[in-house]
């Protein structure tokens, strides 16, 4: 594809997000934080109340839990009288457009011409709906990118700590994934999909466990045990999660839509469940290329899975960081699998 015929797609999505985010305060009005997620109003509550009153406090704590990554930029910004709500929301854009530009720079340098139907997969419906709000998500799973797909160890670095900053135990599990496709590209299992199954199922546990662990570490408390691990419903929720549709497994006091309407929704986010859906097609059909990173971020996935299972919480939003990295071994799996179909056709 042309670089103009691409630039014009980061057009669209500019364009899209400047009439979605006026729609939005149109519809909303000053209640626009309670759209999709009361996470924008944790946003506005550091943002109007925390900071004001208390600081800036650079302990490790604080960094985390004001999230002073994304709120610090915002903070400093609105001084100058721009809109904090408006702030977080052009941030969201600007990690889209970083996320655009990264994830076509991987494509191309795996030599994958760039098309318009791979743009679904990383740079999709349901993240041009993410940038218009006053979330961190985008910015996560920007970092993520960096942490997984860069070659360069200090951008690697910078994407490690970007994405412990925000969400700490996602860093966690993409480590624990990381580990996990070293010692398995340093064993080489002879029977792939039976390893895969069992690991599954251990670095699930390990998950589990390690969410009373992490408890314990950040507030001190007993270290408790985990409950119903290895049931059919944790099971179901496991499935459900990977394929963007847990909402099925969680009650109304989690999820306020209708089933009916996010069903539906499913149709305009296509990109939700058609990404995890192809990238365990190609997970379970071993390859040469990238199979490491397949594993990699399949059993951090699993890992999170393991921790979120002990909550009640668990939108469909925290599989973003997942959803882009997924989104771009999907584009190279099935370009690669073309490139060599065609080397057979002409050999």
């Amino acid at each position: 594809m042309r670089r103009r015929n691409l630039d014009a797609y980061l057009g669209l999505i500019v364009s899209t997000w400047t009439l979605s985010v006026i729609l939005i305060y149109a519809r909303y009005g000053l209640t626009q934080t309670s759209l999709y997620s009361n996470d924008q109003d944790v946003h506005l509550g550091i943002l109007n109340y925390y900071l004001p009153q208390e600081g800036v406090i650079f302990r490790f704590e604080q960094i985390i839990a004001q999230r002073y990554l994304v709120s610090l930029p915002v903070y400093y910004l609105s001084k100058l009288g721009l809109n904090g709500i408006l702030l977080f929301k052009f941030q969201q854009l600007v990690y889209l457009i970083l996320i655009y530009r990264f994830g076509r720079r991987f494509l191309e340098r795996n030599s994958v011409r760039v098309q318009w139907w791979h743009l679904v997969f990383f740079c999709g419906p349901i993240m041009i709906f993410m940038s218009t709000l006053a979330l961190r998500d985008l910015a996560i799973g920007f970092f993520t990118l960096l942490l997984v797909l860069e070659q360069k160890p200090t951008t690697r670095i910078c994407g490690l700590i970007g994405t412990f900053l925000l969400r700490p135990h996602l860093a966690v599990a993409l480590l624990i994934g990381y580990i996990v496709s070293q010692i398995y590209g340093y064993i080489r299992p002879k029977f792939y999909l039976v390893s895969l199954f069992f690991l599954t199922i251990v670095i699930y546990w390990f998950g589990t466990i390690s969410y009373f662990l992490g408890s314990t570490i950040q507030t001190g408390t007993p270290i408790g045990s985990p409950v119903k691990v290895f049931t059919q419903y944790k099971f179901a929720r496991m499935a459900a999660n990977m394929l963007g549709i847990q909402f099925l497994t969680l009650d109304e006091k989690v999820v306020d839509a209708s089933t009916l309407i996010l069903i539906l929704s499913r149709l305009i986010f296509i990109d939700t469940w058609l990404i995890p859906a192809l990238f365990l097609v190609l997970l379970v059909q071993q390859s040469k290329h990238f199979t490491h990173l397949r594993i990699q971020i399949y059993f951090a996935f699993i890992f999170f899975y393991g921790l979120t299972s002990q909550t009640s919480w668990n939108s469909s939003r925290q599989n973003i960081p997942f959803l882009i990295t997924m989104g771009l071994l999907v584009v190279v799996g099935i370009e690669s699998r073309r490139q060599t179909k065609t080397l057979d056709l002409v050999s």
